[in-house]
């Protein structure tokens, strides 16, 4: 289990840009913005950084893909070894997967991965705090507020995602530490291999894939023991600022 905490929330690279989005702005010159929503985003988004806690937590497995169902087994260090290994067999056929998920758009999208992670990031409770602060005394900050914890989890999702890559890139799949603080990378004295690329990420809910794997993902990865999130009946994360993904592995 690999786990990463951001400690100082200030540290973390917001685009403004995807704030607007998340608030329906699209920038093609026909939406000007006004000068006291920018300043008021920007404070907002000062406020927002004082109080998250970004943690996540992933863990890598063998994958099987075979038609519309992926099938997740204990990540092997030999299988890096077999660097003929088609995309869609696996060194641990012969063991029970630890998952099974059937959804034609997850196998259609990670189908040349023999590798997937099983990835959950948050901001921490503070930002749904800040939320509630202002709900209630303003009708628009609320709002914005939203718009800026949407995009750092996004952010702090890509920062992570990227250090994973590279963690892995430098260390041939080696195992990560168990737990590091503002970054995942381990200098090592070996180059990044560019041959390591990552999907895009893939979220359930999104599309075939069914929410219902919410509930694989926070008993696989110990969300609630290892980032304090829970999940409710209705499937909804809290934090709310949260998200789980399968990052498939080339």
């Amino acid at each position: 289990m690999n786990i990463s905490s951001l400690n100082n929330g200030k540290k973390l690279n917001i685009d403004k840009k995807e704030i607007y989005h998340y608030l329906g702005y699209h920038f093609g010159g026909e939406v000007p913005l006004d000068d006291e929503l920018e300043k008021m985003v920007d404070d907002l988004t000062s406020k927002m950084k004082e109080v998250i806690t970004p943690r996540c937590a992933y863990e890598m497995y063998s994958l099987r893909v075979k038609d519309d169902i992926c099938s997740l087994n204990r990540y092997s260090c030999n299988a890096l070894d077999q660097t003929s290994l088609d995309a869609n067999e696996n060194p641990d056929d012969n063991s029970e997967p630890l998952l099974v998920i059937k959804s034609a758009k997850l196998s259609a999208h990670i189908k040349e991965c023999r590798f997937a992670i099983l990835f959950a990031a948050t901001i921490g409770p503070g930002a749904d705090m800040l939320i509630r602060r202002f709900s209630g005394r303003s009708t628009i900050k609320p709002a914005i507020l939203q718009a800026v914890g949407a995009a750092a989890i996004e952010a702090f999702a890509d920062d992570m995602t990227e250090s994973i890559k590279q963690e892995l890139s430098c260390s041939g799949f080696a195992n990560s530490p168990a737990e590091t603080s503002d970054s995942m990378v381990s200098v090592t004295a070996k180059e990044p291999d560019d041959s390591v690329r990552f999907k895009m990420r893939f979220s359930p809910g999104y599309g075939d894939f069914s929410l219902n794997h919410q509930n694989d993902f926070f008993k696989l990865l110990q969300l609630e023991k290892n980032l304090g999130m829970s999940l409710n009946s209705a499937l909804l994360m809290s934090p709310s600022k949260s998200i789980t993904a399968v990052i498939g592995v080339l």
